[in-house]
């Protein structure tokens, strides 16, 4: 019997010290990688930065907001979702505007400067995003989890930092709808004027000046 305690003492010290090591390698890691978005992100709000040349986002750890450290490619986010939720809603002009489930009811680039420009609320309760990814995932990332004035210097601040990272959110999501022009695409538009040559449609001329325009000769 107590040799079996033993050695399951040992195994359990040996685990322990196991795990111990690598979460050491895990910080190790992540320090790394934080250290590298530091020195080359082009673009760089609250705890997001954006690397434009080789199209990767990297999100910090943050204790507060109960958010791990993340790094996605521009070409894994589909959309996003802005949380927004106020307090008491005040009367602007004898309208008010209505939250719905937890997020201003109007267009997503309007949702900030509604809730806040016309002194609408009282306090912001919560601010932030889910970001919508491939495969059906989703992350959150928050400027705000407790209640602030609208007018105060906190509030103010995340909502400078909300409209620019809307502002990046919406130009890398733009550009990942967009259609490129590939030398694949090119080569089957030169396939299917090769076609029209071969069935009479089109001259040897014609032909020649479209390859001429696909190939950018």
């Amino acid at each position: 019997m107590k040799r079996g305690t033993g050695m399951g003492l040992f195994s359990s010290k040996a685990d322990k010290e196991k795990a111990k090591i690598e979460k050491a390698n895990r910080k190790a890691e992540n320090e790394k990688i934080l250290e590298y978005f530091k020195n080359h992100s082009d673009y760089k709000v609250g705890d997001m930065y954006f690397d434009d040349k080789h199209g990767k986002l990297f999100i910090k750890k943050s204790f507060t907001m109960n958010r791990s450290q993340a790094v996605y490619n521009y070409d894994e986010l589909i959309s996003y979702t802005p949380i927004f939720e106020g307090g008491k809603i005040k009367k602007h002009h004898g309208i008010t505007r209505a939250i719905v489930g937890g997020v201003l009811a109007g267009p997503v680039g309007a949702v900030v400067g509604a809730g806040t420009g016309g002194k609408e609320f009282d306090t912001i309760k919560r601010l932030g995003f889910i970001l919508h990814l491939t495969d059906n995932r989703s992350q959150n990332y928050m400027l705000m989890i407790s209640e602030s004035k609208s007018d105060s210097f906190l509030t103010k601040s995340a909502m400078e930092d909300y409209n620019n990272i809307a502002a990046k959110l919406d130009q890398i999501i733009s550009s990942n709808t967009q259609e490129p022009t590939s030398n694949g695409s090119n080569a089957d538009e030169l396939r299917k004027f090769k076609a029209l040559l071969d069935d009479g449609i089109i001259s040897q001329a014609e032909f020649d000046e479209k390859k001429k325009e696909l190939l950018g000769l």
